[in-house]
């Protein structure tokens, strides 16, 4: 599930007020878009700072198309400052020793410690209970661009997830004669 950290000058309850509309409904945590097993739920920080500026987490799971989509015609209108996006990956027969080790072996990306922390471009990757946590964090003074962010992050996921084979996908494959 992608993880989107943003801020804007827009309380919650303001929030919501703009969502009703959109057929969100208000959960316990936050705001919930959810359909066909997708969801977009945005969640306001539990302690919010008394400054203009308030915290949002956005999560979603499914295309980035559709985060896209959904993130434009949810939160455009609020204008938000993105610093900071993260994808969680794992597979039920990997474990975290084994992530490193497939990590370490690739020379695309750099050792920052060796219990688990890696890097590749701008992208950092942090190896923690049996799951690969992908982060892009904005500079001090500057914010994320959402979409270059995104497909960032979704080109090391392809990447690293493993390549599940079965034998009807070798029939699809065909044989040459």
């Amino acid at each position: 599930m992608f993880k989107v950290t943003c801020f804007a000058p827009i309380t919650p309850d303001k929030l919501w007020e703009g969502l009703k509309g959109l057929q969100f409904t208000k959960k316990k945590e936050g705001f919930e878009w959810y359909l066909d097993g997708h969801v977009f739920r945005i969640e306001p920080f539990k302690n919010q700072s008394r400054t203009n500026m308030k915290g949002y987490r956005v999560y979603f799971n499914g295309s980035i198309d559709g985060a896209i989509f959904l993130y434009d015609f949810a939160l455009s209108w609020i204008n938000p400052a993105i610093t900071g996006i993260e994808f969680s990956l794992s597979h039920s027969n990997i474990t975290s020793q084994d992530w490193i080790k497939d990590l370490m072996s690739r020379s695309s990306f750099s050792t920052v410690d060796t219990k688990g922390i890696f890097k590749k471009g701008p992208i950092g990757i942090v190896v923690v209970n049996d799951e690969v946590v992908l982060q892009l964090r904005s500079s001090k003074g500057s914010q994320l661009n959402l979409l270059p962010s995104l497909k960032q992050i979704e080109s090391i996921k392809e990447e690293l997830k493993p390549a599940e084979q079965d034998l009807f996908s070798m029939l699809e494959e065909g044989v040459a004669i």
